[in-house]
């Protein structure tokens, strides 16, 4: 497990917070501030220690500060408030001391406290995972920070935004922050705002998998944190770069740093770090092969999990005893590990890890040789996994959604601004007429020359006018776009998603009812294959649209290589062969092995299986569909011909518009959003070929798509 990142942070503004505190000292020297200060600094010792001594003494601080009345330690006690309710994860007190802090911050108008809480409102948010509002909060107080130089709160506020993009990961931007931080700080040279730049950029390229550059970066923090005598940040780092071995499979060299960290722990009485040490070094054990000494050092984190009542390390621990178990033989250990590790993930409700422990469970079954019960593990494994990655697609779908009404929005703004200053100038414009008017009214000769200067001046408006009319049509144009793209997202949603729902609903309940009364199977067998056509249709859908919402984005990972056409082709014949054979439909190619085309295999294979999917749509029953390819030059025509229904001329200018949503009916009343043949476009644009139609209506239809040959 790496060093958390919001945690370096919060270490890190409560440092700057510490700054700030003895700024106000040096303006208010009466008795109450110097015990304001007092119980600020008594907080601050247990942040992490005793967190309930860290509120109280913030508290005791905040009561002293409203009795003296003096504003800037008001907000400087709730913000330190603010710190230690972050620390217990109590956020709806978090954000309730902080909106008071802001709300006295905006009357004095002092832009010191301003930028500071907006700061502090971004790691609220980071906390929350709001991370759009954020990183507004976080730019906010950088741009506060800027106007009134202050840099140690432009080093903070680069430093969230450097966690916010990490977490989104967006590695990068996220690095190009910490970057930005780590040269501004060259002026300041604080050792401490150092060691926290490094320990997050290391992170990253350890997530990156650039190992070497992780482990040089962990190595200039390690040697701040000695010179600072950091011990708990040399614990951390010890642990990191122990991971980064064990992932080498160095597991000596992982093992050496692993008992430094521990090391540390102990000495600093850390349990639950101790607990964490140990914990590592048993799996590393076990990687080893060396499963006796993992036993021992797993349940000795056990039992330290288990006094520190850590259900989620406990789970952990039990993860890894339970495989060790398995693996030697010892069924009824592994069993009693297992029915503690599933009660747990329920009672925390972590479904990711309750999955783990049922395929483990189905391993167990299938050992000791009840393979119904495996069977049924198996099932419950994989329907929680389905569950899972529903939940994941949803939340791209509302991700998507949200940064969809965030450009949309930011957009507007770019018009209203534009108007605002047009209008802006409009009436400076007015104004300069007006008191030249009013100066050369006497003189004939000033008024000629304010008559020269009004009509150059109206040249200068119009040419202002055409510029300002075009920014505002190119932002039409892009408007126009994006809400082509929003209708046909909204679209799907409402309707092309509605009708495999209500056709599994409607089924389930006809089951159900059957179930109770007739108990007629082969009616039941049949709404079944009803229900498992829609979910199949359902499952095309979503996988079509979260394609096409990746490709909108610009995150869908376009990685060329050669591919081998027939090897491609035959898999997918080999794929729609059922579906064909209902409808009596006969697959041919005459696609040569070793016919090699160069481009994005997931790419094409979507292409491909889009077509003929679409081909088996609109062919009635005993048709034909062909595959063929071409070499033409530097380029393979690959095409998919279907004797089905065809296309009209007019409809054929419609398949690939995203504005026309043009969507048919198959010969079998199967239905369609559009959507396949709009994403067939994209990618192979994305691979640098083309895409085309022939087709005669009721003749059958032909679609060619060119790649580069390899």
């Amino acid at each position: 497990m790496q060093f958390p990142l919001p945690l370096v942070l919060l270490f890190y503004i409560s440092f700057s917070n510490t700054l700030f505190a003895n700024r106000v000292s040096d303006d208010v020297k009466n008795q109450d501030s110097i015990k304001i200060e007092r119980y600020l600094t008594k907080s601050r010792t247990y942040y992490t220690v005793k967190t309930d001594s860290a509120i109280y003494f913030a508290n005791k601080a905040l009561q002293l500060s409203l009795k003296s009345n003096n504003q800037k330690l008001i907000i400087n006690s709730q913000i330190e408030c603010f710190y230690n309710y972050s620390v217990n994860r109590d956020l709806t007190n978090a954000k309730e001391v902080l909106d008071e802090a802001k709300s006295i911050a905006y009357i004095i108008n002092d832009s010191l406290s301003i930028g500071r809480v907006h700061s502090c409102l971004g790691y609220y948010y980071v906390l929350a995972s709001k991370y759009d509002s954020a990183i507004a909060q976080y730019n906010k107080s950088l741009e506060i920070s800027e106007a009134i130089k202050n840099n140690k709160n432009k080093i903070n506020n680069l430093i969230g935004l450097g966690q916010v993009y990490y977490e989104r990961g967006d590695f990068e931007l996220a690095l190009s922050k910490y970057v930005k931080a780590f040269q501004y700080n060259k002026v300041q040279d604080n050792k401490n705002t150092k060691l926290s730049i490094l320990i997050s950029m290391a992170n990253i390229y350890a997530d990156e998998h650039q190992r070497e550059k992780a482990i040089s970066y962990y190595n200039q923090a390690m040697e701040i944190a000695i010179e600072l005598k950091d011990e708990d940040t040399l614990s951390v780092l010890y642990n990191n770069l122990a991971i980064i071995y064990q992932n080498d499979l160095n597991f000596n060299k992982a093992l050496k740093f692993y008992e430094k960290s521990l090391a540390i722990n102990k000495k600093e009485n850390n349990k639950a770090g101790v607990a964490l040490c140990l914990n590592n070094i048993g799996e590393n054990y076990f990687k080893m092969g060396n499963t006796d000494k993992a036993i021992v050092f797993l349940r000795e984190s056990l039992s330290t999990n288990r006094q520190l009542q850590l259900d989620t390390e406990i789970i952990y621990n039990l993860e890894t005893l339970i495989q060790i178990h398995l693996s030697l033989g010892n069924f009824n250990q592994a069993y009693k590990y297992l029915e503690e590790g599933i009660s747990l993930t329920k009672k925390l409700k972590i479904k990711g890890k309750r999955s783990d422990l049922l395929k483990l469970l189905a391993e167990y079954y299938n050992k000791t040789g009840k393979y119904q019960k495996a069977y049924s593990s198996m099932i419950a494994y994989n329907s929680l996994k389905d569950s899972i990655q529903q939940k994941s697609r949803t939340d791209k779908i509302v991700e998507l959604q949200t940064q969809f009404d965030s450009e949309k929005k930011e957009k507007e703004n770019e018009i209203l601004r534009v108007k605002n200053q047009f209008t802006q100038e409009k009436l400076e414009q007015e104004k300069m007429r007006a008191k030249y008017l009013y100066i050369f009214s006497f003189l004939a000769l000033a008024v000629i020359l304010l008559i020269i200067i009004l009509f150059r001046s109206k040249i200068k408006i119009n040419n202002q006018i055409k510029n300002i009319n075009g920014k505002l049509e190119d932002s039409n144009s892009k408007l126009k776009i994006m809400n082509a793209t929003k209708d046909k997202f909204f679209s799907i949603i409402a309707h092309d998603l509605r009708s495999p729902f209500n056709a599994i609903l409607g089924f389930s309940e006809l089951i159900k009812s059957e179930v109770k009364k007739g108990k007629d199977l082969e009616i039941i067998e049949e709404y079944n294959a009803n229900i498992n056509e829609s979910a199949n249709s359902l499952f095309t859908l979503l996988e079509n649209l979260l394609q096409w919402a990746n490709d909108q984005r610009g995150i869908l990972e376009f990685t060329p290589t050669q591919i081998d056409l027939y090897e491609l082709i035959q898999s997918n014949l080999a794929l729609f062969k059922l579906k064909a054979a209902d409808k009596s439909i006969k697959l041919f190619s005459d696609i040569q092995p070793n016919t090699v085309a160069f481009g994005d295999i997931n790419m094409v294979n979507t292409i491909i299986r889009n077509l003929i999917s679409n081909a088996l749509k609109f062919t009635d029953e005993n048709g034909e569909i062909f595959l063929s390819s071409v070499l033409d030059g530097d380029f393979i025509h690959l095409s998919v011909k279907d004797s089905g229904i065809g296309i009209s001329k007019n409809n054929q200018d419609k398949l690939f518009r995203l504005d026309c949503n043009f969507t048919t009916t198959g010969t079998k009343e199967e239905t369609g959003s559009g959507l396949g043949l709009i994403l067939c476009k994209e990618f192979v644009k994305r691979n640098g070929g083309e895409i085309w139609v022939e087709s005669e209506e009721n003749k059958g239809s032909k679609f060619i798509f060119s790649l580069k040959s390899a």
